[in-house]
């Protein structure tokens, strides 16, 4: 089973990614649930949101206390004392929403891969001021064979209608052709 952990701020589009890579990992014949976590929390504070994606039936139905995978929409959420790695399965890739490379994120042992992308360079170029969640999906589809980008494409198009939804999987797609993979 692949457990999943996002972190964000509200307002980024966290929950909604969630869903839509649960959508994703169902069109791929997959089991997968999406838990949000709300609060009481005003945009820009910080979030966070979970899925779990397995090829049987997952019968648990909590938030996830031991990620394989980290999910960080905000490089300042580490910065401002946030544990983006606390608890981390061995193992663990993280995806990042940045332009730099992270090496600091590899300091937690369990880290062995980590993807870092610039959705918001690529939301912004292609689609203008809106969430970078889509094309932090792209990143999620390079990461492993959790989910394909096929499936990326057609849960986002799903969920967002029209040339809203085309751009959306088009800042997804070159996400994930333009993120940088580092393992250990």
């Amino acid at each position: 089973m692949r457990e999943i952990k996002f972190y964000a701020r509200g307002g980024q589009g966290a929950v909604t990614a969630s869903k839509v890579l649960v959508q994703s990992a169902i069109f791929d014949g997959k089991f997968a649930q999406s838990i949000p976590s709300y609060g009481q929390e005003r945009q820009g504070a910080p979030i966070f949101c979970f899925a779990r994606i397995d090829d049987e039936y997952i019968p648990t139905k909590s938030y996830v206390d031991e990620p394989d995978c980290v999910i960080v929409f905000d490089t300042g959420l580490k910065q401002s004392g946030i544990d983006v790695l606390e608890n981390l399965k061995e193992g663990a890739t993280i995806v990042v929403n940045s332009h730099m490379k992270m090496k600091e994120y590899f300091d937690n042992e369990n880290v062995k891969t980590i993807i870092s992308v610039d959705a918001n360079q690529i939301t912004s170029d292609i689609i203008g001021d809106v969430p970078p969640n889509m094309a932090i999906l792209g990143a999620i589809a390079k990461a492993d064979d959790t989910v394909s980008i096929d499936s990326i494409y057609k849960a986002i198009q799903t969920k967002i209608k029209g040339r809203a939804g085309e751009l959306n999987a088009e800042s997804a797609r070159k996400a994930y052709e333009t993120a940088k993979i580092y393992k250990r």
